[in-house]
């Protein structure tokens, strides 16, 4: 009798055992793809806030719709030409500086919050799916040995003053450096046979203005990349 509880034991031993070191490996994994691919989502998310959208440079030509469908230039006002070329002058300020544009990051990557599988489905009809991440609602993520592709430099946004819940407020403080916006993502959804993902993530710029997105991910040619990026909404 004790011989065969001994065996039981040691069986729900290697069982639980086996579980862990599943979730460790399904984690690393999401871990180690996530490391690959953050410099590409951080290009193609994030921007210089001190680069300002062209000011109105002409009349405004519309279609038989009423759809807009470009400005014409050749009439455009003394007043725009004034404040084209004072823009002009700002953004060409802005592409010599070279100082690192910081970015307020949160390590925490939690799970996605809209339907996942659905999403990926949608746009990957072909494959198979596995139901559900295992049951870790988020994970810090180690971005700071991360070599980012531009002069874009992530803080940690626990290293910033607590502002509550007003973003906006964190734009209103001086800071000793060039200060960008806020960046986030969630953790990534990956099809059965992890060839596929899906993941969100969003920029907020200013306090009041953001955008969010949605990126469908693959692995190809042994490397994983961007396979779309969908806006999702603007504020």
């Amino acid at each position: 009798m004790e011989k065969n509880i001994k065996i039981t034991l040691l069986f729900i031993v290697a069982i639980i055992t086996s579980s862990c070191e599943k979730k460790a490996t399904e984690m690393d994994f999401e871990k180690s793809v996530m490391t690959e691919i953050f410099p590409s989502l951080v290009d193609s998310i994030c921007v210089d806030s001190r680069k300002m959208l062209p000011p109105k440079f002409g009349e405004n030509v519309y279609d038989q719709s009423g759809h807009f469908v470009r400005e014409d230039s050749t009439k455009a006002t003394k007043e725009q030409i004034i404040k084209y070329r004072e823009w002009q002058k700002e953004n060409e300020k802005v592409e010599k500086d070279t100082s690192s544009v910081i970015i307020a990051f949160d390590p925490f990557l939690k799970k996605n919050k809209t339907e996942q599988i659905r999403i990926l489905k949608s746009y990957y009809p072909n494959v198979e799916f596995s139901q559900e991440q295992e049951e870790v609602d988020e994970y810090r993520f180690d971005f700071e040995k991360i070599k980012l592709n531009n002069k874009f430099k992530l803080k940690n946004i626990s290293e910033f003053p607590k502002v509550g819940n007003k973003r906006m407020l964190l734009f209103e403080i001086k800071y000793p450096f060039v200060f960008s916006g806020n960046l986030f993502f969630s953790r990534i959804q990956f099809d059965k046979q992890k060839k596929v993902g899906v993941l969100e993530g969003g920029f907020d710029f200013c306090g009041r203005c953001g955008s969010f997105y949605i990126f469908y991910i693959k692995k190809v040619s042994n490397r994983w990349v961007i396979d779309k990026m969908i806006l999702t909404s603007v504020s």
